[in-house]
């Protein structure tokens, strides 16, 4: 610090004038991904970003099979997303087949209900570790789950209020921006933990149905769903979603519930099964929530 004003007296006394030259700025220093990246992915390189796109697909190239006539379509995105580091062998073909798979085991559910997946868009996406990793809700929430006993569940959900976290709305409002509002927007993640009944637990999918998580705020991001498939090294594809994973999340988006209802073997507890009834409610919320340009605030549950 002392050295510059010095060499600036002495050029002044010398009357050097025009020969003085003032020092560049040091470059910033380039940032180097670390090799090898954490085991986790975080990286000072990559942390402080947010959601980049890798790669867009055309809906063309997923080669899915025609859906059987008069089926009524849902409307997905599909965002696979990925570490930001140097991405591995994976090709488009890979991604392509990836979704095929995921869309046609919810297809092999959803047809219960005479619906199936329409996809909008189709992305891979980076992600750092930050938002690899998320935090469904805010400590202490409910998360669809209340306390045993409750007389009116959904009501009991609504009335909670809760928020989107920080993280899960930067992705969120990723994909609105390449999405339409009605349209239920699919991503993967590494990991999900939230608060179920205020106690912190893991998930391997997590939805936003319109009536929870209710503050107005949030819309239109709230009609999303997470899915956890098994993530390898960093900027790897990441593997398959369980092959009902997807078609449980939209249970919960076309039933307009956080609840885990039923038999033992349907859909919205542990199998793959859709009543009658649970067909019609779809039907009508899908016609009801998803029809309009974007998802309307429902009201309370029975007004």
């Amino acid at each position: 610090m002392s050295r510059r004003p010095a060499l600036v007296i002495v050029c002044l006394l010398a009357g050097c004038g025009d020969n003085r030259v003032t020092p560049p700025e040091p470059p910033d220093a380039a940032c180097v991904p670390a090799d090898p990246p954490s085991a986790d992915c975080a990286d000072p390189c990559f942390d402080d970003r947010g959601p980049e796109l890798r790669m867009e697909l055309a809906v063309a190239d997923l080669a899915l099979p025609p859906p059987p006539g008069g089926s009524t379509p849902v409307r997905v995105s599909l965002f696979y997303t990925v570490a930001p580091q140097e991405p591995g062998t994976w090709s488009r073909s890979d991604v392509a087949d990836r979704m095929r798979q995921i869309v046609t085991s919810t297809d092999a559910i959803l047809a219960q209900c005479d619906m199936h997946v329409e996809v909008e868009v189709a992305q891979v996406i980076a992600l750092p570790a930050r938002l690899l990793d998320i935090q469904g809700n805010e400590e202490g929430s409910f998360g669809g789950h209340p306390p045993k006993g409750t007389p009116d569940p959904d009501l009991f959900d609504y009335e909670q209020n809760e928020r989107l976290t920080a993280e899960s709305r930067e992705v969120f409002e990723y994909g609105k921006t390449h999405s339409s509002k009605n349209t239920i927007d699919a991503y993967t993640i590494d990991h999900i933990v939230y608060y179920a009944n205020q106690m912190l637990d893991e998930a391997g999918g997590l939805s936003y149905p319109p009536n929870i998580y209710h503050h107005v705020d949030d819309y239109p991001y709230r009609n999303a769903v997470l899915l956890v498939p098994e993530y390898g090294a960093c900027g790897d594809l990441p593997g398959m979603p369980g092959t009902r994973t997807l078609a449980h999340e939209i249970g919960h988006m076309l039933l307009n519930t956080g609840g885990h209802n039923g038999a033992f073997n349907n859909l919205m507890v542990n199998g793959t099964v859709l009543t009658a009834a649970q067909c019609d409610t779809m039907a009508a919320n899908l016609d009801a929530l998803f029809g309009d340009a974007e998802v309307p605030d429902p009201g309370p549950p029975g007004g």
